[in-house]
C-alpha cells in the first residue's frame, strides 16, 4: 500500500476479523490474562503464517498500528481537553464555596438546613507556616523518600560491575519504528 491516509477504511477486512477475535479472547472471563496473551499470540502467528505474503501482512499490521496510534492521539487530545473543562469545573465550584462561606460569615449563619440540602460551615485547623527551609528541620519532622537510580544502576551493571543486589534482565526487547 503506498497510500498516506491510514484510516480503518483502508485496512483489509481480515485486520478487522483478527481484531474482532483478540477483542473476544480479552474480554474471556474464563481465561487467565497469562492464557489470553497466550492464545492472542498463537492466534496472530497463525494469522501472520497463512497462505498469503507475509509481507503483504506486516504492511497492514503497520497500517492498523497507524490508525491505533492516531486514535490514541485522538483520545489523549480529548481527556486533555475534558482534563481542562474538569479543572475549570473545580476552579468555578472552589469560588463559589469560598464565596458562599463568606456570605454565611456576614450573616453569621454557620448551618442551613435547606430542602435538598444542608450546609454547615467548621473552623479548618491553622496552616502550619515554617520559618526554615524543610532541610534543616530535625529529622522526627521530615519524611524521607527512597527509590533507586535505574540509570545509574544500569550504568555499573554494563560497565560489568558486579553487583549482588541487581542485574540486567535477559528479557530482549524491540521497537518497531513505522513511518
Amino acid at each position: 500500500m503506498t497510500e498516506s491516509n491510514h484510516t480503518l477504511w483502508n485496512i483489509s477486512q481480515e485486520i478487522i476479523e483478527l481484531e474482532n477475535l483478540i477483542n473476544q479472547l480479552q474480554d474471556s472471563e474464563e481465561l487467565s490474562e497469562e492464557e489470553k496473551e497466550v492464545k492472542i499470540n498463537q492466534l496472530f502467528s497463525e494469522w501472520l503464517n497463512a497462505d498469503t505474503n507475509f509481507d503483504e501482512k506486516a504492511e497492514k499490521v503497520a497500517h492498523y498500528i497507524k490508525y491505533l496510534e492516531a486514535i490514541t492521539e485522538a483520545r489523549k487530545a480529548e481527556a486533555k481537553r475534558l482534563r481542562v473543562l474538569a479543572s475549570m469545573s473545580e476552579k468555578q465550584g472552589t469560588k463559589l464555596r469560598e464565596y458562599l462561606i463568606r456570605e454565611m460569615q456576614r450573616v453569621n449563619k454557620t448551618k442551613i438546613e435547606g430542602v435538598t440540602c444542608k450546609l454547615s460551615m467548621r473552623k479548618k485547623q491553622p496552616s502550619i507556616c515554617l520559618k526554615v527551609d524543610p532541610k534543616e528541620l530535625p529529622d522526627e519532622f521530615k519524611r524521607v523518600k527512597i527509590e533507586p537510580n535505574l540509570t545509574e544502576i544500569r550504568k555499573a551493571l554494563k560497565s560489568q560491575k558486579d553487583l549482588e543486589w541487581a542485574f540486567l534482565s535477559d528479557d530482549e526487547d524491540y521497537s518497531l519504528t513505522i513511518k
